[in-house]
């Protein structure tokens, strides 16, 4: 029997001494890879940074301070850069950063929206986050947990910097741990020293609920900045590109539908101008509600419209002219859920927090 334990301890030492890097937990983030593997992603030393507390605040049941040692830690890739003055891009450096995913930090705090009892889903929630000097950006709750991609936006613990094999580069460290949001084009979402996210849902207009309309068609729609009627957009659209595209139309309640493309104007050039004078504030803290005929209504953000690096932005989509269901309906292709395609579209309410 002696001899049997001693040699299961021996295999239990030997495969212990073999492993160079021990996993973070389940998630598969690692400390580290060998440095001479495949990754070009991991041959950086990680620069570890400080963290600090986190408390999680507003439209939750329970609210409170998050306990971050116990999720596990996940990893993104981010080349960090902004537009000056004069729209050129200013660059920063390429990172690998892993850290904690808003999704898992904020999946036990359970949602308990202000509005339910007159709106019921989790489609027009949004979250701010602030840091210990009051700067702050935003999210919608769609980004976070109705997106086809999980685990893109995380409070990054450890960074490293992602360098080229042909000439020597030194791209600057944080210190504190900070807000990455690796789906963006351009780096307005980053935040240093995170302390606090407030959970909202939209209340800055009212838009009743009739689900029951005599006449849901709506033939046409209001672009709103800051509370002001910037232009109203009917079908006499010329002077806009017409985009395609194929979907897999599944919605929360019901599942797949099927609509099998989408197609009309990009909205960019719609609403482009008005945000173009405040783009870096509208990247930072823009949100948009997009609402239709009947109250129903989505919150999305300004920087997963229109900041994005797969570049696949949304459209006011034209339904066929049987179907009687307003002349546009908005369709963001990176949604999960057909809920986010508001159908007899009538008003794109553009605000910032």
């Amino acid at each position: 029997m002696s001899r049997i334990l001693l040699a299961l301890l021996l295999i239990s030492s030997i495969s212990l001494s073999s492993c160079r890097f021990m996993p973070d937990a389940i998630s598969g983030a690692t400390r580290g890879y060998d440095a001479d593997g495949n990754s070009f992603y991991h041959r950086t030393e990680e620069t570890r940074l400080k963290v600090s507390d986190l408390y999680v605040e507003g439209e939750v049941k329970n609210p409170g301070k998050v306990s971050h040692k116990k999720y596990l830690k996940r990893e993104v890739l981010y080349k960090e850069a902004t537009l000056n003055s004069e729209g050129k891009v200013d660059f920063v450096g390429a990172y690998r950063y892993r850290g904690y995913s808003l999704f898992d930090l904020l999946n036990p705090f359970i949602l308990n929206k202000k509005n339910a009892e007159e709106f019921v889903p989790a489609t027009d929630v949004y979250i701010v986050i602030e840091n210990d000097k009051g700067e702050s950006v935003v999210f919608s709750w769609e980004e976070i947990y109705l997106n086809h991609t999980m685990h893109q936006v995380i409070i990054a613990t450890e960074q490293a910097s992602i360098e080229p094999y042909k000439r020597e580069v030194n791209y600057p460290k944080e210190e504190v741990w900070k807000v990455v949001a690796s789906a963006d084009l351009f780096a307005y979402r980053q935040l240093s020293n995170p302390t606090r996210i407030i959970v909202k849902s939209f209340d800055k207009k009212h838009f009743p609920i009739d689900r029951e309309l005599e006449e849901p068609f709506s033939p046409s729609v209001s672009i709103v900045i800051n509370d002001e009627l910037m232009r109203t957009v009917d079908a006499n659209i010329t002077d806009v590109p017409v985009v395609k595209f194929s979907s897999v139309f599944y919605g929360m309640g019901m599942g797949y539908h099927d609509t099998p493309t989408f197609e009309g104007p990009a909205l960019r050039p719609l609403v482009w101008d008005y945000l173009q004078p405040s783009f870096s504030e509208w990247m930072q803290n823009g949100l948009v509600c997009i609402v239709g005929k009947d109250g129903f209504r989505n919150i999305l953000s300004v920087s997963e419209l229109f900041n994005r690096t797969d570049q696949v932005e949304p459209i006011l989509a034209i339904p066929p002219a049987e179907s009687g269901r307003g002349q546009y309906r908005l369709y963001l292709p990176s949604a999960f859920y057909a809920d986010f395609s508001v159908r007899n579209l009538a008003e794109l309410y553009f605000f910032q927090e």
